[in-house]
């Protein structure tokens, strides 16, 4: 990466992200993976964070509860379960990822917006290029995702080296991948957010979002990378449980 470039006052970009989860172990360490990977962007790029917890399990504690507590600058908002049953025509989907994602994207307040998952965090050869950018409100940025291992039951955060800790990377497309999509909130809202008529699907939903907005205008860069945290219910390692 070189040396980290970092813009200070007045030129930084005010930069939300939004991600979305439930209290359901869908992997393991979930809750220390989103605390590592919140507390990261926090860190080094992003200003305000917005969690969507989407039918969460009536026998849990609501992660929006701690993460509340934890992050001063971050909103939650709880989708219930009635409003999923509603919706969702999947019986085996208890997450309607990019539903949830427009949830938060409409409540973002930051110009620059990033569509991410619990289990991502931006490379930090992406967070040099946003910082010193001048950045387009018709130009939408997406990434190259690399995993990168994570220590299950032993990691609580991640670290400079081991976020150089390279393990295997998904070759980049334009339309990019769910882990990483950054737009204008202007962008974001005359696109209508992600395709709400995929209400049966998991895979596609990122791409076609993306391609939606550039069917209203938009050119597409490429950033840089953005760090997944590697676990074996991934769609990378060939688990399709939906």
């Amino acid at each position: 990466y070189g040396k980290l470039l970092v813009r200070t006052g007045n030129h930084r970009p005010s930069i939300a992200a939004v991600t979305v989860g439930r209290n359901d172990d869908y992997m393991a360490d979930f809750r220390e993976r989103l605390l590592a990977t919140i507390s990261w962007n926090f860190q080094f790029l992003i200003t305000e964070f917005v969690f969507v917890e989407w039918n969460p399990p009536p026998d849990r504690e609501l992660l929006s509860l701690e993460l509340s507590r934890k992050f001063p600058r971050l909103r939650a908002f709880v989708v219930p379960p009635e409003i999923h049953q509603q919706v969702c025509q999947n019986r085996n989907l208890n997450l309607l990822e990019y539903h949830a994602k427009n949830v938060g994207i409409r409540r973002a307040t930051a110009p620059w917006i990033i569509s991410t998952n619990a289990d991502a965090a931006v490379g930090l050869d992406s967070v040099n290029t946003l910082l010193n950018t001048e950045l387009d409100e018709d130009v939408l940025w997406t990434a190259e995702r690399w995993d990168i291992p994570w220590r299950e039951n032993h990691q609580r955060k991640i670290g400079l080296l081991g976020s150089l800790r390279y393990r295997r990377p998904n070759p980049y497309g334009s339309l990019g991948t769910g882990e990483f999509c950054l737009a204008s909130r202007s962008l974001w809202h005359r696109a209508r957010g992600f395709d709400e008529q995929m209400v049966r699907h998991r895979f596609g939903c990122d791409i076609r979002g993306t391609a939606q907005m550039l069917a209203h205008g938009a050119s597409v860069r490429r950033v840089g990378t953005v760090l997944h945290l590697s676990h074996p219910s991934s769609c990378t390692e060939g688990l399709q449980p939906h």
